[in-house]
């Protein structure tokens, strides 16, 4: 298709560029799960990426430079994307716009400094990202020191929750936001009634919730990801678990309503982005699922808008201010600030190179995320 031509794909780990690549071309990476449990993740960031990529180009690019994409698979895994750096490395692309998995991008990112590479990273979400022993790795989507303690005063500040259970992946991502939702929990004066935690690729979650259904819990609160976090909707409901599900960022994937529509539904999360936010919100959103509807995935709007802005507003004004030196680059990453669409305020990089912003609460309803309003 004709968005694709100056675009590069991945198969099976394997980086390559389509398109006539120039000397002066910029040559952007992106590290993404096309495979794997984080494939309709990897589709989003893939998505943004092209859009972003798209339009610059159209537009004469940076400073009549074309941007030329390197997209390499990372199958969702940890050790693939370790290799998955490197070879970008090796490629001598001039910086990283992606990542998804909290596992994955923590031992991706050693990679970028050791080598100088400027890694933004859009989805993955641990505390440990961003501190200030890290130089090149820039993080735009909140972190779940946020995101899970405004769950749990959500949960008990505004639904009332008394009795709430937890489950929670074994990763970094899951195990990062369970510590923080327990201890933020504790600060509102709750102690849960139930934590278990399960194994990425387990599909039969019986035992755990099980044990969440004789604690009587009135919230859950699911820390993960998919395939995981659906099933688990779906298990519960069918053994009798009746509590309110709640959770963060990993929830927000528009396959979760698919995989489990009646169990999902006033699911109340943590997100990334919501069209309704904003007029521009809206209108890149209208714009994106007209881009990529009718084609071989579907569009998936949650994590392409954040790999979308990255490349948009952020990167894209560097590179044409600063060019492709990486100190330079580095440099201008931590100094930005501006307005994008989704966000009410300009935002900015803190000192451990972490986007400072607000986050989006939203609830499952007829289908779809919709913006969350408390009940009167």
């Amino acid at each position: 298709m004709k968005r694709h031509s100056m675009i590069g794909y991945a198969v099976c780990g394997i980086a390559f560029a389509m398109g006539s690549a120039h000397a002066a071309d910029i040559k952007l990476g992106v590290i993404a799960g096309m495979s794997g449990p984080g494939t309709s993740y990897g589709i989003g960031i893939r998505q943004g990426a092209e859009m972003a990529i798209k339009e610059i180009n159209a537009t004469g690019g940076i400073n009549g430079n074309k941007i030329v994409m390197t997209l390499v698979d990372d199958a969702s895994n940890p050790a693939q994307s370790v290799t998955s750096m490197q070879r970008l490395v090796n490629e001598k692309v001039d910086l990283i716009v992606g990542g998804w998995g909290s596992s994955q991008v923590m031992a991706a990112m050693e990679g970028s400094e050791r080598a100088g590479m400027p890694y933004v990273v859009v989805g993955a979400t641990n505390p440990n990202i961003t501190t200030n022993k890290n130089k090149w790795t820039f993080r735009v989507i909140l972190s779940d020191s946020i995101q899970a303690e405004q769950i749990a005063e959500v949960a008990v500040k505004r639904l009332g929750m008394k009795r709430i259970a937890v489950i929670n992946d074994a990763n970094d991502y899951g195990v990062g936001n369970k510590e923080i939702f327990v201890a933020s929990l504790k600060k509102l004066g709750v102690t849960p009634v139930e934590v278990q935690a399960y194994q990425s690729a387990d599909k039969d979650f019986t035992s755990q919730l099980t044990k969440i259904r004789a604690a009587n819990a009135d919230g859950l609160a699911i820390f993960g990801t998919l395939p995981a976090a659906p099933a688990i909707m779906n298990q519960a409901r069918e053994i009798g678990v009746t509590a309110h599900f709640i959770g963060t960022g990993g929830l927000a994937n528009e396959n979760l309503i698919t995989l489990a529509p009646k169990a999902s539904a006033g699911t109340i999360l943590t997100t990334y982005f919501h069209e309704d936010v904003d007029a521009d919100s809206r209108k890149w959103s209208d714009a994106f699922v007209k881009e990529f509807s009718g084609g071989a995935t579907p569009p998936r709007p949650v994590l392409a808008a954040w790999e979308y802005r990255a490349i948009k507003y952020i990167v894209a004004p560097c590179l044409k201010s600063v060019g492709t030196d990486k100190e330079k680059m580095r440099a201008c990453l931590s100094s930005w600030k501006g307005r994008v669409f989704g966000l009410p305020t300009e935002v900015h990089f803190d000192k451990t190179n972490q986007l400072v912003q607000p986050s989006i609460l939203v609830q499952v309803g007829n289908g779809q995320f919709q913006a969350y309003k408390a009940a009167k």
